[in-house]
């Protein structure tokens, strides 16, 4: 599953949106599900408990230039460091934790962050990060492809 959070209204907030719709309009292999989870996503009725892969896109604050595309690994060892974090407050890592605790947790979940130069209110993404679209989608279609793969 490749879940892509943020929100539209707020500039480049909203990448991880962006990129959702660019990966259904260039399409994704048989078994990928493709899912828009907005600005709060309520991780435990988006996932089911089979989910091998979990590929989260977001913005991500994590001191770096405008642009700057994060992967992160997320494994029990690391869920709670906080030298990232997410624009939107409670969520994708509580969920997460909520999701190890229970059980479900995906075997593999991976985020890809993206420096945002902008999160003020308005509907396009800054030049900078507009710029970066082909590459993160490169960049997320790669680990789509591992992810198949293995």
């Amino acid at each position: 599953m490749v879940l892509g959070i943020g929100n539209p209204l707020c500039r480049d907030d909203g990448i991880g949106i962006r990129l959702i719709d660019e990966l259904r309009s260039r399409g994704v292999p048989e078994g990928v599900e493709v899912i828009d989870g907005g600005t709060s996503p309520d991780l435990l009725s988006l996932i089911n408990a089979n989910l091998d892969v979990l590929i989260i896109i977001d913005a991500l604050r994590g001191k770096g230039k405008p642009g700057t595309v994060y992967r992160l690994e997320i494994r029990e060892s690391n869920i709670s460091d906080d030298s990232f974090s997410s624009l939107h407050g409670m969520g994708v890592l509580d969920g997460l934790k909520l999701m190890k605790k229970l059980g479900i947790q995906p075997a593999k979940v991976v985020i890809i962050g993206v420096e945002p130069e902008d999160t003020s209110h308005g509907l396009h993404l800054s030049e900078q990060i507009e710029s970066r679209v082909p590459d993160i989608l490169d960049s997320v279609e790669q680990e789509i492809r591992d992810a198949v793969l293995k």
